[in-house]
């Protein structure tokens, strides 16, 4: 854990997993709160908090909340916080990366140091996945494990973001989800999803603006996102990039290549040769619509 100092390491039992990009932490024993505000240097993450046993104190700028055994916290490390792990402890904690929980995000950051009921409704579904994994920390897939991951992080949606509603909340789940299940259309763009929502390009913009970023950005990021990691999965060796790509969307070779590279460092090519795809690749599919060749 980064907010514990060396005695408290010394103190206390950590295990520690990664299910995709979703790391997981079980942590027992007596364990020292740090003495100073501590500020993280990657704010882009949540600390997801159920506490199994004893009690831990989380404080956010000025909010400050004890999360008691059965109860769930949460924890945005882009600001000022500070965690005191009661004497003794057993928690287990998750980070996930806040661009993860896409335009959910500040609904989620508007719950930190807030006491989230572990033993009804969504929240006890929450905690009953959370407490398995914990118990569980050992087996867990590691990096591979994207689509478990991407399940853990739709459930903590479900579970924690629902709860907090915003006037736009709704409209930005509709659009969200509507985006979601045509995400491999690629006439899906700014202008025909506002149409079908009726607003206009820029409120649907200012929308987004805030939550994520943009629509369109957010878009893109989602295509990307799922064609690196298909061209990541040796399943699917078989295909080509233009038809993996073709799949979520994307037919432009130039436009998909120079975003690969802002966006990983590498190209599609490279990505998929690095990868366990890579080494078991077979004969290519033929793809629907397939352009070029990708460089």
């Amino acid at each position: 854990m980064c907010c514990e100092d060396r005695e408290s390491v010394l103190r206390s039992r950590f295990a520690a997993a990664v299910v995709g990009s979703v790391v997981v932490t079980r942590v027992r024993g007596e364990v020292a709160g740090p003495r100073e505000w501590f500020a993280s240097s990657d704010p882009g993450t949540f600390m997801i908090v159920l506490v199994r046993g004893g009690s831990v104190v989380v404080e956010q700028d000025d909010d400050r909340g004890r999360i008691r055994s059965g109860e769930v916290g949460v924890v945005d490390t882009g600001r000022r916080h500070r965690i005191r792990y009661g004497d003794p402890c057993d928690a287990v904690v998750l980070t996930v990366p806040r661009a993860s929980f896409g335009p959910h995000a500040d609904t989620l950051r508007r719950r930190v140091a807030e006491r989230i009921d572990g033993g009804s409704g969504a929240g006890a579904v929450v905690a009953g996945v959370v407490a398995a994994l914990g118990e569980q920390v050992d087996q867990l897939p590691g990096p591979s494990g994207a689509r478990l991951g991407e399940a853990l992080t739709s459930l903590l949606v479900a579970g924690l973001c629902e709860a907090a509603p915003d006037p736009d909340d709704d409209t930005v789940r509709r659009i969200t989800a509507y985006a979601l299940a045509h995400i491999s259309d690629p006439d899906l763009r700014v202008d025909s999803v506002a149409r079908r929502f009726g607003i206009s390009p820029s409120r649907l913009h200012r929308l987004f603006r805030g939550r994520h970023d943009t629509f369109a950005a957010w878009l893109r990021a989602e295509r990307l996102r799922r064609v690196h990691r298909d061209l990541r999965d040796p399943a699917l060796s078989g295909r080509t990039v233009a038809a993996i790509a073709a799949r979520w969307g994307l037919y432009d070779p130039g436009h998909l290549s120079r975003a690969f590279k802002a966006r990983y460092g590498r190209t599609p090519a490279q990505i998929r040769r690095q990868s366990p795809a890579g080494s078991s690749r077979t004969s290519p599919a033929p793809a629907r619509r397939e352009p070029a060749v990708f460089r």
